[in-house]
């Protein structure tokens, strides 16, 4: 069967051959397994940053433009607080 050094390194060459086909298929199992991984994490990351942008982000814009268009009423009834309030002290310090 094994009759030269030529049959030695064809079962040789055989067996490396397949150790490397071994260890390729099992490279490429585990980076299956790390993609899937990774493919899990992006959508839990992107889920959370939906969530956040809904309850978060959304809230907060709306009650920006809220303020925005309430903060001149705002200010114009406090100036015109101010001003009220000016004109009871004057009064009441004629009073004296």
């Amino acid at each position: 069967m094994i009759n030269t050094s030529l049959d030695i390194l064809y079962i040789v060459l055989a067996a490396v051959i397949l150790l490397v086909g071994i260890l390729l298929a099992i490279a490429i199992l585990y980076l299956i397994f790390i993609l899937r991984d990774a493919s899990k994490a992006t959508y839990f990351i992107k889920d959370t940053a939906q969530k956040v942008n809904d309850f978060v982000y959304k809230p907060l814009l709306i009650a920006h433009s809220v303020m925005d268009k309430i903060l001149p009423i705002i200010d114009s009834l406090r100036e015109k607080g101010e001003e009220m309030a000016d004109k009871a002290k004057k009064k009441k310090s004629r009073r004296k």
